[in-house]
């Protein structure tokens, strides 16, 4: 493994491609032995290889949450953003249980809950924002507001693009709500941003 990760950092790809192999194959329960081989395979340009590998590692227990992430972001290149957005989502629990070891053993939390007790880093902030993105086309705005409500206090370019989501989903709910002959809508969707 060591090898793999110093032929990575002297872009020698098929070298540490070649140790990451063996890293795999001596510690196949390891999640990062995987997850560092998906890196590699992306480097190469290998994204088929690198989805197997990153799946396997989710098999493996990726407890920090590496290969989610990374999955995620190669099933969005690939246009599948189901799958895409049940990475990022898994990704924010996994993030979750890092953070809240004994929270699994009180039962299953709301969404709400989640997001709440979640430490928002990059990672997270980029899988706030896509899940956000996510549920406002399946037109449910509701869940795509909790989660753009999370990157208000996040201090990067993520908060500007929530707070205009925020604004685009009050926008359509207005205008889904309008009522025919006069008076205020009303719907119980609220917003803070």
């Amino acid at each position: 493994y060591g090898l793999g990760q110093t032929y990575e950092l002297l872009s020698m790809y098929l070298y540490a491609l070649y140790y990451y192999q063996q890293a795999a194959q001596l510690r196949p329960f390891d999640a990062r032995m995987w997850s560092a081989l998906g890196q590699i395979y992306t480097h190469l340009f290998r994204k088929e290889d690198a989805i197997r590998v990153y799946e396997k590692a989710l098999q493996t227990d990726d407890t920090e949450g590496l290969a989610t992430q990374k999955l995620a972001a190669l099933y969005e290149e690939k246009g599948q953003q189901e799958k895409a957005a049940q990475c990022y989502f898994r990704h924010l629990e996994l993030r979750h249980q890092v953070t809240y070891p004994n929270a699994t053993a009180t039962g299953p939390k709301t969404l709400d809950f989640l997001l709440q007790h979640i430490v928002v880093e990059d990672a997270e902030a980029e899988a706030l924002l896509y899940l956000a993105n996510y549920h406002k086309n399946q037109g449910q705005y509701d869940t795509a507001a909790m989660f753009c409500s999370r990157l208000i206090e996040y201090p990067g370019p993520e908060r500007d693009m929530a707070k205009a989501m925020l604004r685009e989903l009050r926008a359509r709910v207005e205008t889904a709500n309008l009522p025919s002959k006069g008076g205020r809508p009303s719907s119980g969707f609220e917003f803070s941003p």
